[in-house]
């Protein structure tokens, strides 16, 4: 059984990657050097600090395990090649290194192709979380749906479709591989994703 810091570090790995993400694309395509991470997290302190909310009942955290999320913290101290690496980390390289971040074309797809990453990663972190430790199922998943909505909102997403599209990709992405007959998930675990994938399924899909 993983600690109860291990699973809410696995949330927190991609929410930093999306606030990130987040800054950057605030910044309108304007060159990295002017991204703030500081100004962007205060001005989206509401949305970010109801989304904690959200992730600290999903895994039942403990206000300490919380506060790992704040202890990088958020002055601007980063450089553009610093920022710059993690944006290559955040999209999964989608761009050769070194990226023209002087092409906001450039920019964008990073940023486009790392939320898509980062939001899929953040739903399957916020299962694994729920499935050990969370609320039960039925509560979970709501919790879940409304916390990928908001992470959403930080990327700049408004559309309503972001928990439906993020479901599709992480169906995708993640499940094949644990519920193949040669998985090496439990039968417990298959039964439980299967649980998790179909309740989310029911709640994103819009009725015909």
């Amino acid at each position: 059984m993983f600690s109860e810091t291990t699973i809410a570090r696995d949330i927190f790995g991609p929410l930093w990657g999306i606030v990130e993400l987040g800054a950057v694309a605030a910044s309108d395509s304007g060159p990295l050097r002017d991204v703030s991470l500081a100004r962007f997290v205060a001005a989206h302190r509401d949305t970010l600090d109801g989304l904690l909310e959200l992730v600290r009942e999903i895994g039942d955290f403990q206000p300490g395990t919380m506060d790992i999320f704040e202890e990088s913290g958020w002055e601007d101290r980063r450089d553009v090649a610093t920022t710059t690496a993690y944006l290559m980390l955040w999209s999964g390289a989608i761009e050769a290194f070194p990226p023209d971040i002087d092409d906001p074309t450039v920019v964008r797809r990073m940023v486009a192709t790392g939320s898509d990453l980062q939001l899929t990663e953040f739903m399957h972190a916020l299962v694994g979380a729920a499935r050990v430790r969370g609320p039960g199922l039925e509560r979970a998943v709501g919790l879940i749906v409304e916390a990928v909505g908001r992470a959403g909102l930080l990327l700049g997403r408004t559309d309503r479709r972001v928990p439906q599209d993020t479901f599709r990709m992480w169906r995708v992405a993640h499940l094949p591989r644990l519920l193949r007959p040669d998985s090496p998930a439990t039968d417990a675990a298959k039964v439980a994703l299967r649980g998790y994938a179909h309740a989310l399924e029911d709640v994103v899909t819009p009725a015909a």
